[in-house]
């Protein structure tokens, strides 16, 4: 019933108000279309600036003019689907707001949700299309204290937190706490980019703090261990820390490192081609290679240097960050417990014996002439060999 008066009411007011402005708003028809008009006014008649409702074509607008025979500016439409847009006539999908930001903000202003009780509280959702390129962004604000951003690059490729700049895929300006597991498929920690990470920290995080804010902040994250120079840190209970990396590539660790083998190894460069190497290779020093290895050819060779390593527990090198030049090398094992080739031609080898280096190039013998051991000991046996060539542990300590 309500609804019926209502209509009558509108039909009324439509059909019987004049064309000409009186003190105050008034309400017309358009004569020129099918479609009712209501048209506010200012006080000063036809010419003064004139806010729209009107049904044209099925679509429900609100639009101004700065006067009532200029085309105006269409604000709000929707269309007989029930899709709304703001600032454009044709909305894509249920809603649509088409504006572009002002160059005079530092947070898109296109769509801004506020709190009621603190006004001071406010949610950013917009396109940064002042930026170049533009920058889609989501800003939460509470002003006069501090603000934090989300950014997805221009061409959507990059995700950025706390920056407006983000360099990869995601890109966050700050730490990144994890309840579960982060995987990927290689992991890249760069220190470089510091200076310009903490220019946007500050512009960021601090545009709106205090002194005192912002030194409490800094103070927290020395309390939690954090420092300029890790590139990779980890905590452990209490927020101690237990591992970091610094900046120049040094490893620290509060404990041990757990390792699958049991020897230390070095890199070195062989003579001739590496196919000719194979783990439990006794090697020695290449006299007329320079910086060169080389398997044992003689008996009790004073030469011998160690063992080629099947699985390093460590491996040291001249050229860590070259991993390149690897391919050419073989990991020379020098202390630690590590396979090797041995032969019997000496006589059967017992867990315990001495061992040095044999005739049969690359394998190592039991040791019995001590004239001859001094500087040529490999190591003990820690397995027997009763007879003819095999592969034992061999516990190295070079004499």
């Amino acid at each position: 019933m309500v609804s019926k008066i209502l209509v009558v009411f509108s039909m009324l007011l439509l059909g019987a108000l004049p064309s000409v402005s009186q003190q105050g708003a008034m309400v017309r028809r358009d004569q020129e279309t099918v479609a009712s008009r209501l048209s506010l006014l200012q006080d000063r008649g036809p010419s003064s600036p004139t806010w729209n409702i009107d049904n044209f074509g099925g679509r429900f607008r609100i639009f101004s003019q700065p006067n009532l025979t200029t085309p105006g500016v269409e604000w709000l439409t929707m269309t007989p689907t029930g899709a709304m847009g703001l600032g454009t006539s044709t909305p894509l999908g249920n809603f649509q707001i088409s504006a572009d930001n002002s160059s005079a903000q530092d947070r898109p202003v296109q769509f801004v949700i506020s709190g009621r009780t603190n006004s001071n509280l406010k949610l950013h959702l917009g396109v940064r299309t002042e930026l170049s390129p533009p920058v889609a962004q989501i800003s939460f604000v509470e002003e006069g204290v501090a603000w934090r951003n989300i950014s997805l690059g221009g061409n959507g490729s990059n995700v950025g937190i706390g920056t407006l700049i983000p360099r990869e895929r995601l890109d966050v300006n700050g730490n990144v706490r994890a309840v579960g597991a982060l995987f990927a498929n290689a992991g890249v920690f760069d220190s470089s980019l510091r200076m310009e990470q903490d220019r946007d920290r500050d512009r960021d995080r601090n545009r709106y703090r205090s002194d005192w804010e912002r030194d409490r902040d800094a103070n927290a994250d020395r309390n939690r261990g954090y420092g300029d120079e890790d590139v990779i840190l980890g905590l452990g209970r209490y927020h101690t820390r237990v591992f970091r990396v610094d900046d120049q590539g040094s490893v620290f660790a509060a404990k041990g490192f757990f390792t699958g083998g049991v020897d230390y190894a070095e890199s070195v460069a062989v003579t001739g081609e590496r196919v000719g190497y194979t783990p439990g290779d006794v090697m020695a020093i290449d006299e007329k290679a320079p910086d060169g290895f080389s398997l044992t050819h003689t008996a009790y060779s004073t030469l011998v240097a160690g063992v080629y390593s099947t699985q390093p527990g460590m491996l040291a090198s001249t050229h860590p960050m070259e991993p390149e030049k690897f391919a050419a090398e073989v990991p020379l094992a020098m202390f630690g417990i590590v396979p090797c080739k041995v032969s019997a031609e000496n006589g059967a080898i017992s867990r315990g014996d001495l061992l040095v280096s044999a005739a049969t190039p690359g394998y190592a013998m039991k040791g019995t002439d001590k004239n001859k051991m001094l500087g040529a000991i490999i190591g003990k046996a820690l397995d027997p060999l009763p007879q003819g060539t095999g592969v034992i542990r061999v516990l190295l300590s070079s004499k």
